[in-house]
């Protein structure tokens, strides 16, 4: 049995299909590719957005919780919630090109609101809202409604600055 089996690995041919890899989506190759950058980086260290987000932060010494994961979470309106100083951020953290409208900021706040009446030990602090894109894809709403209330804002933080 053993005189078969190295027989046919010898042999060049073989009586079994090849299997064939699934086919990928192609992304172009070049170094100064912020997408193929990316997606490398997804495929490599099972990266996303809002552990990049909170890494960011946590390099400049703010005491960051990865509340959605922590909690399993999935497209959940309150990504992170971060300490600094008298303040408690609720964050939401978006990579993508989508805008953002007056009702993402609702229900930022909103869930934000159902968050500090769960932890009841939040509620001593100056509670703000954040959201944070990789890109700047406001709405005239979301920027009108940013402009009149002190207790929200948005800010960009991109992912690769240059490769």
């Amino acid at each position: 049995m053993t005189f078969i089996k190295k027989l046919l690995k010898s042999l060049s041919f073989s009586f079994l299909p090849k299997k064939v890899p699934p086919e990928r989506k192609l992304l172009p190759t070049t170094k100064s590719s912020k997408a193929y950058a990316l997606e490398r980086l997804k495929e490599i260290h099972n990266y996303d957005y809002i552990t990049f987000v909170a890494n960011y932060y946590r390099t400049q010494n703010h005491t960051v919780w990865e509340y959605s994961k922590e909690k399993n979470l999935v497209d959940y309106p309150l990504n992170l919630v971060m300490k600094r100083e008298k303040d408690i951020l609720l964050i939401k953290c978006r990579s993508n090109i989508n805008e953002i409208t007056l009702y993402d900021f609702l229900e930022l706040e909103e869930m934000g609101a159902e968050f500090v009446a769960q932890y009841a030990l939040f509620k001593n602090y100056n509670i703000l809202y954040l959201y944070i894109s990789s890109e700047d894809r406001l709405t005239n709403e979301a920027l009108e409604y940013i402009s009149n209330n002190n207790h929200i804002s948005c800010e960009v933080l991109r992912e690769f600055e240059e490769l």
